[in-house]
């Protein structure tokens, strides 16, 4: 085999590699492989005594393209300590969570209740007990 035949085989099982792992890095990040979920504080909402708080946070991204997008509740004392913490999934027609996903807020005796709701789900009740519920 001459040199230059040697050569262009080289680079060609090297432009291959580069494409193959390039492609595989593309195909990652398109199922969210990558997909860290940090949350996203969307709003804070205390209860009328001043002793808890409520904490509604987008995770992450919606799934790309029109796809769900996940949430979370978090119950925290004035102190910072966390209560409960429940997950949600909005079904959103891939859209950001935003202030109006929360119909109501509802500070009970012994817990707290959020009304959620989104464009292509029926409105979903999530009850955060505390007081040692």
């Amino acid at each position: 085999m001459s040199r230059i035949t040697k050569t262009l085989l080289t680079v060609l099982f090297f432009a291959v590699v580069i494409i193959i792992g390039a492609g595989l890095v593309i195909s990652a990040f398109w199922n969210d492989g990558f997909d860290i979920k940090r949350p996203r504080e969307i709003g804070v909402y205390n209860s009328p005594n001043g002793e808890y708080e409520l904490v509604f946070e987008q995770m992450g991204d919606p799934q790309w393209p029109f796809g769900p997008t996940e949430v979370r509740l978090t119950l925290k004392t004035d102190d910072g300590d966390v209560i409960r913490q429940v997950d949600a999934t909005l079904y959103n027609d891939g859209a950001n969570a935003g202030e109006g996903n929360i119909v109501s807020v509802v500070w009970n005796d012994d817990d707290v209740t959020v009304i959620l709701r989104a464009a292509e789900m029926e409105d979903k009740e999530v009850t955060l007990p505390y007081n040692g519920v």
